[in-house]
């Protein structure tokens, strides 16, 4: 009897609740980065010139999440590189396993080999799957195949797309912050060059503020504050995203080699150094502490032998 054919890809994707919360997320940060593109644009042309370049801006997100240009992002946004023979090898059986846990094509996916000494893996958007050189080199077996199937994890929940998209567009918004906090570094040098810029953004701020109590107008101002806000809950729902990718993993049969692997990490410090940086550090975190994870995992794995 011939051999059934290896169900689709694409079978058991679906966007997730964290997913899902951080395209909702990213709409602020898109907004004010569509006033930056918009007003920057105004400024070097006028009319229809200035409205390609606001279209072209839109239409670039469909190229970012394109399949042709993934090689393209893996390579020079991520820093990844192809697989060595032997490293190709060796991903190929850990992946090969995992993926037929999964019930998944194996050769839909990319594979790619990040040059770090610590025990990581990633989910890049489109189709690419990434584990660093050490973890390639030194995890057993049954542990590399709990990375793998992490990463795995992320992409059945649109995760890794849905974070792309929400950075890129939010690309123009970030650079004029950072532009804006490096005036404020230069103006904590020199005092009175410091005192004019927070003065300016101060009054510049305060102005919206007021232009919105006045005339009930709060466009602008509720640009200009809720990219502030978002950090918090888009953190708060990445955190999230973690436990579901390791929910993912545990499912597929890697839930003690997933502990074994994050008690490694543990053990080298991982943990302390979150600690150090305080409630702000936590607050912020997009993934969740080693502890956390593990306690999570060890739930999942009482609660299957019961």
């Amino acid at each position: 009897m011939p051999a059934l054919p290896a169900p689709p890809p694409q079978q058991g994707v679906r966007i997730s609740v964290p997913s899902a919360a951080e395209l909702l997320l990213g709409i602020p940060w898109a907004l004010w980065s569509f006033g930056v593109v918009s007003s920057v644009a105004s400024w070097f042309s006028s009319g229809w010139v200035s409205l390609m370049i606001v279209v072209l801006w839109i239409l670039s997100g469909l190229v970012v999440i394109w399949p042709a240009t993934e090689d393209y992002i893996a390579r020079y946004l991520y820093r990844l590189r192809r697989p060595t023979l032997m490293e190709q090898q060796k991903l190929d059986i850990s992946w090969r396993a995992v993926c037929a846990r999964a019930e998944v094509d194996p050769g839909y996916y990319r594979l790619w080999v990040e040059e770090s000494d610590t025990i990581n893996g990633s989910a890049v958007a489109g189709r690419s799957v990434s584990v660093t050189r050490w973890a390639l080199n030194n995890l057993p077996p049954r542990q590399l195949q709990a990375v793998l199937a992490h990463e795995l994890g992320h992409h059945r929940g649109g995760h890794p797309w849905a974070g792309l998209l929400v950075f890129w567009y939010a690309l123009p918004g970030r650079l004029l912050v950072s532009f804006i906090q490096a005036l404020f570094r230069i103006g904590g040098r020199v005092p009175a060059l410091g005192c004019l810029i927070v003065g300016f953004f101060a009054l510049s701020l305060g102005g919206l503020i007021l232009n919105s109590l006045i005339f009930g107008r709060w466009g602008w101002a509720e640009y200009a504050i809720l990219p502030i806000l978002v950090p918090i809950p888009l953190a708060w729902f990445s955190r999230r995203a973690e436990l579901m990718a390791d929910r993912v993993s545990a499912e597929l049969g890697y839930a003690r080699d997933t502990i074994a692997f994050l008690y490694d990490l543990q053990s080298q410090g991982h943990d302390v150094a979150r600690r150090a940086a305080g409630w702000r550090g936590a607050l912020y975190a997009t993934h969740p502490s080693l502890a956390d994870r593990i306690r999570t995992l060890e739930r999942y794995t009482q609660g299957t032998r019961s």
